[in-house]
């Protein structure tokens, strides 16, 4: 007969954050969309039936009020593939742009990067169009300033592949997802 072994800390830990990832879950994406209330004979499609109480709370305008209750979070890097860049350097850089987000995010929206954290550091990978990568850079800095979210622009050192100065990643976030999604949703995955 096999006995059964006590949890240890890190699989209570990790049964703790599915629960609290399954309750976000089930919170924001099964809750109906529409009450019934016992007066209502029938349900109209007309936007008075929505009650706003049931509806996602979009994040706070200000960063500093995120949490966990904004989950999920991730954080976007946008590749500058002009540059021909290794996949090595192309690494690298997006690792000055997480460092320079986190550094950056820390000291703005604390709460944001505990959150952040807490949901498993969700990173995406994303490329800039060739035609239009310096316009991409300037939409996107202006996008992150308008909505508080902190970006990190790489300008590399030139000590290897590519000339010193040249743009190589930004990075945005951490952040709710529906936010970063308003920033980079127009771009494609690497």
């Amino acid at each position: 007969m096999e006995m059964l072994k006590s949890p240890t800390p890190s699989s209570l830990a990790l049964t703790l954050l599915l629960g609290l990832l399954l309750g976000s879950a089930t919170t924001r994406y099964l809750s109906p969309s529409i009450v019934i209330t016992e007066d209502d004979d029938e349900v109209d499609d007309d936007d008075s039936d929505y009650d706003s109480d049931t509806t996602p709370i979009p994040p706070s305008t200000d960063p500093t009020q995120w949490g966990i209750k904004n989950a999920p979070y991730k954080m976007v890097f946008a590749v500058n593939k002009s540059l021909k860049m290794g996949p090595g350097k192309i690494a690298a850089q997006c690792c000055h742009a997480a460092v320079g987000c986190y550094k950056r995010t820390l000291k703005s929206a604390p709460s944001a990067v505990r959150a952040w954290e807490i949901t498993g550091c969700a990173k995406v990978c994303l490329k800039l169009p060739n035609e239009t990568v310096e316009e991409e850079f300037t939409k996107i800095k202006k996008l992150c300033q308008e909505r508080g979210v902190a970006y990190y622009l790489v300008e590399d050192a030139g000590r290897t592949q590519i000339a010193a100065g040249s743009r190589t990643v930004i990075g945005v976030g951490p952040a709710p997802v529906s936010v970063v999604d308003e920033i980079t949703s127009h771009l494609k995955l690497m």
